[in-house]
């Protein structure tokens, strides 16, 4: 039977290697050694603690089920969702040549829906300053890649109102709403950017090493049907899991659901340009 002590941060009794009163962890001479240290490290820098493992392959193979079990209240063997998100992140914003999320200043002017409004504002300041658009756009630039990766996580919220509506009163709490959209946004940063783009920028170097030359600035008209797919495995196995909907309930949301990313992504969009146009400015 394990001895009684005292836990070292609540004073609590302890049976066993866990405090149950905080959950601090009774230490053992193991915890010491050198063995323990450089486990530790390798866990940091590889990612071999099994929970993440635990988590990617659930969020990967079986969409929803991460949401499942963190809302019933089965936290041991998964990351939470939001810390699996913010680690995908932190991966994504540490690599330049990931920049799914930003949109040059010409984008802005020419393609989004808000068009006229970033012309407007562009061209108040280009009289304004008396700045070339080739100036202003090579200052825009990297403010644009820079600000596009620290306010990812605006794209979590701007997927919660669209989650909501499509799934509304299948859950009782809005912070399961919350949920869900860490999740489908984790798991497309993890495989929709992180995994599918380094594969599809391996496929350009060996393609154009082998003299078939093919920018890499084509990515989103080769991707664009994997995305879709992708977007639409994960957003059904979240409405059959997570939100318990029938098949053809799953089917019809995850398609109303592109709808809601694209909203999402506008929004996302429109207060990357605001904010990053506001810093040239």
């Amino acid at each position: 039977m394990s001895e009684a002590i005292p836990c070292k941060s609540c004073g609590s009794v302890v049976v066993g290697r866990y405090c149950s009163a905080c959950g601090e962890k009774v230490l053992t001479p193991d915890d010491h050694t050198l063995k323990h240290y450089l486990g530790a490290l390798l866990n940091a820098f590889t990612f071999a603690d099994s929970k993440f493992w635990n988590t990617l392959k659930a969020v990967v193979l079986r969409p929803g089920e991460l949401s499942t079990a963190y809302m019933a209240g089965q936290r041991v063997k998964y990351m939470r969702p939001v810390a699996f998100f913010f680690l995908a992140n932190f991966i994504y914003f540490a690599v330049p040549v990931f920049q799914t999320f930003n949109t040059s200043l010409d984008g802005h002017m020419r393609y989004m829906p808000y068009s006229t409004w970033a012309n407007a504002k562009v061209e108040q300041h280009l009289e304004r300053k008396g700045e070339t658009l080739e100036e202003l756009t090579a200052r825009y630039a990297p403010v644009s890649a820079n600000n596009a990766k620290l306010m990812l996580v605006l794209m979590v919220f701007s997927l919660v109102l669209p989650m909501a509506l499509f799934y509304l009163r299948k859950r009782a709490y809005f912070s399961a709403y919350i949920t869900a959209s860490f999740e489908l946004m984790a798991f497309h940063v993890w495989v929709s950017t992180i995994f599918l783009g380094t594969a599809f920028g391996l496929l350009m170097l060996v393609l154009n090493a082998i003299g078939l030359q093919v920018a890499f600035m084509d990515a989103d008209s080769y991707l664009s049907v994997p995305l879709i797919l992708l977007h639409l495995w994960v957003t059904i196995g979240i409405g059959r899991r997570f939100f318990g909907c029938t098949l053809a309930g799953a089917v019809w949301r995850a398609v109303a659901m592109l709808f809601g990313l694209q909203f999402a992504l506008t929004a996302y969009r429109a207060l990357l340009f605001a904010v990053s146009f506001w810093q040239v400015s």
